[in-house]
């Protein structure tokens, strides 16, 4: 059977093979409030595969020690998690399973961009549930604190106890839902994929991608702020109505919008330092 006939042959088993686990994969993201990104991971990730295919090319079927290794752990893992009913054990079967075909097909020298795919699959794991219930509660806290200071610097009477916001005319609850932990996974998984097509070194992709965090962090305050003071010069109903989603919505946009400014940024800075250096190379050149 020729190569090619191998990795048709290959993709039918390994499609076989873990189509439970993508129908788990899926369940999960819609069950768990904070792993609405998981069933987007191996989406993304097979579409910057795809795009930078380019550095795929080449490659032979090269079966090693390493990658065969690799490649049983891969297959172990994976009876595992079907056995436990664990999709974490089958999301590390999946990235082992990758791993171990890159392995396979470029030996020792996996090409950095494969890297980058396989790493960028570790956040398919969905996050541990107790983790999460030690956290939100915390976060609750922080963001109450921060709401209640930056109205009271914009001259709102507000009196914060706990997760609890008094207002004279209302009183709200920082709920779990208002932590922004639902949404902030969501952001850093896109940013990154964003930033990888956007930006062309990985000092400003990682960049681009930790900034995605404190600035989501920043709008979610703000989206809380912004429905405290609503509420309390216009009323209740700007956190119960339909105007609390809408503010919610325009404040994660404006949140995209600033990673993208400083995506634009970096590139513009990337674009001047690489014309600089050519300006002096031919200067350097001339004389």
């Amino acid at each position: 059977m020729r190569i090619r006939g191998r990795v048709w042959v290959g993709l039918a088993i390994l499609i076989t093979a873990y189509s439970p686990f993508f129908r788990n994969l899926t369940s999960e993201s819609i069950r768990n409030p904070y792993a609405g990104h998981v069933a987007l991971v191996p989406v993304l990730a097979f579409v910057l595969a795809w795009r930078e295919r380019h550095a795929f090319r080449g490659s032979r079927l090269r079966p090693n020690a390493s990658a065969l290794t690799i490649l049983g752990m891969a297959v172990i893992l994976l009876c595992l998690g079907y056995r436990n009913a664990s999709v974490r054990l089958q999301a590390l079967s999946f990235i082992a399973m990758i791993a171990g075909l890159a392995a396979c097909a470029y030996g020792r020298r996996v090409p950095r961009r494969a890297a980058f795919v396989v790493a960028f699959l570790l956040l398919m794991m969905p996050p541990p549930s107790g983790m999460m219930a030690g956290l939100v509660p915390s976060v609750q806290h922080f963001v109450a604190w921060t709401t209640g200071g930056t109205l009271q610097l914009l001259g709102v009477p507000v009196v914060q106890e706990g997760i609890l916001l008094r207002l004279p005319r209302v009183t709200l609850e920082v709920a779990e839902s208002c932590t922004g932990l639902r949404f902030l996974p969501i952001l850093v998984v896109s940013v990154a994929v964003f930033a990888r097509i956007a930006l062309p070194t990985v000092k400003d992709q990682l960049i681009v991608t930790a900034l995605s965090a404190p600035v989501a962090v920043v709008a979610n305050i703000v989206r809380v702020t912004v429905t405290s003071a609503g509420s309390h010069f216009f009323g209740p109903y700007v956190a119960t109505g339909p105007l609390h989603y809408y503010i919610g919505k325009v404040c994660w946009l404006a949140a995209l919008l600033v990673v993208i400014g400083i995506t634009w940024l970096l590139d513009k800075r990337t674009e001047t330092v690489a014309t600089d250096r050519s300006s002096r190379s031919l200067m350097a050149r001339a004389y």
